[in-house]
């Protein structure tokens, strides 16, 4: 089957996109709005982009037409956290992914701590296993939805899942979860190793 997306109505599309591209981690995004409310809530248009500086980046989509809360709060504070969504976390995650007016603040209606940052004024998910403070790089207008991209200057890490040898995180301990279509989303509980034709590979 070939398939023009110009042929197809955005509804079409987007059904398609998040179908082919899978899994897709999850951005669990924390945000201040200017009166100091908290904001939290899962973005799976989401990607490292480099460790010089480190950065990543997520998109973030219109709703009914306007801009989500998490986008205007990260305009005008430069600032957000993105958290890592584990197996112990996913319905709190689901939770926080509702239509909520600007005044709701996602960390009391999940019943989640909204701990203190180090270097950012946003609260991180003290429950998450990972949470990366950043800073804002840039925010880049792509079509209808916005490409924001952020700076990490402090991780939170849980103490079982990092192995100061190697420097890498336990992706056994970790069991995050990763974005599908539709209401399905997918545990990583089972895990092979493939090592690179390459000596000099450093993974």
């Amino acid at each position: 089957m070939q398939i023009d997306p110009q042929t197809l109505d955005s509804t079409a599309v987007y059904k398609l996109l998040i179908s082919s591209v899978v899994p897709r981690p999850i951005a669990w995004v924390s945000s201040l709005d200017t009166a100091g409310v908290g904001n939290l809530a899962p973005f799976s248009y989401f990607m490292a982009i480099t460790a010089e500086p480190p950065t990543i980046a997520f998109a973030c989509s219109p709703r009914e037409g306007a801009k989500k809360d998490t986008l205007r709060n990260v305009e005008a504070a430069g600032e957000f956290v993105v958290n890592v969504v584990d197996d112990e976390r996913a319905e709190q995650m689901n939770l926080s992914s509702g239509d909520y007016a600007p005044d709701v603040d996602e960390f009391v209606l999940t019943g989640l701590t909204a701990a203190p940052s180090v270097k950012v004024k946003p609260p991180r998910v003290a429950e998450a296993p990972i949470s990366m403070e950043c800073t804002v790089g840039r925010i880049l207008p792509v079509g209808k939805a916005h490409l924001v991209l952020g700076e990490i200057v402090q991780w939170h890490v849980r103490d079982d899942i990092y192995d100061a040898a190697t420097g890498r995180l336990d992706m056994h301990r970790l069991r995050p979860v990763g974005r599908l279509t539709g209401n399905l989303y997918s545990h990583i509980h089972q895990i092979f190793e493939m090592k690179r034709p390459s000596a000099s590979y450093r993974g």
